[in-house]
């Protein structure tokens, strides 16, 4: 994928992420089970723990230095480690934070080259992988697949 296709996926993403949660109050945000036992502010806190850790991961990258995001083996580990660090802090918060972390994740897209992007040679902690696919995971792909499980839950919810 070339920037603009990146960019526009990661916009598009974010609508439809903001689609997803449209309408609902702050109580029906912390509902318990749209995703597991998440709430939706859980899962609005888990997107923008990744979209922190993939910022961070590019931040490195441009640094030439190996990013954290590819060490992390234990997945569930980790996830269940931010839910923890985020349960308690405020929706308010949450939505800051995931709106500001988005704002830097397009900038640096914006502001990365083509080839930083798109040569699957270019890092090789990449294992062959171009960057795109890192950030397509930790970005659009990942927020669409939790506004699938949002609407499906809204439906289950009947709210």
């Amino acid at each position: 994928m070339h920037k603009q296709e990146v960019l526009q996926a990661i916009r598009e993403a974010r609508e439809e992420l903001q689609a997803a949660i449209a309408g609902l109050t702050s109580e029906q945000m912390r509902i318990p089970g749209a995703v597991g036992i998440w709430s939706v502010k859980d899962v609005l806190a888990h997107i923008a723990a990744w979209e922190s850790e993939l910022v961070t991961a590019l931040n490195q990258a441009q640094n030439r230095r190996v990013p954290h995001i590819i060490q992390i083996e234990d997945i569930h580990g980790w996830n269940e480690e931010q839910y923890h660090i985020n349960a308690r802090r405020p929706l308010e918060d949450i939505l800051s934070d995931l709106e500001g972390v988005h704002r830097m994740l397009l900038r640096m897209v914006e502001e990365m080259n083509e080839r930083d992007l798109t040569d699957n040679r270019r890092f090789h902690w990449m294992e062959g992988e171009p960057l795109w696919y890192l950030i397509a995971e930790n970005s659009y792909m990942h927020e669409r697949e939790h506004s699938q499980d949002i609407r499906l839950w809204r439906q289950r919810e009947g709210i």
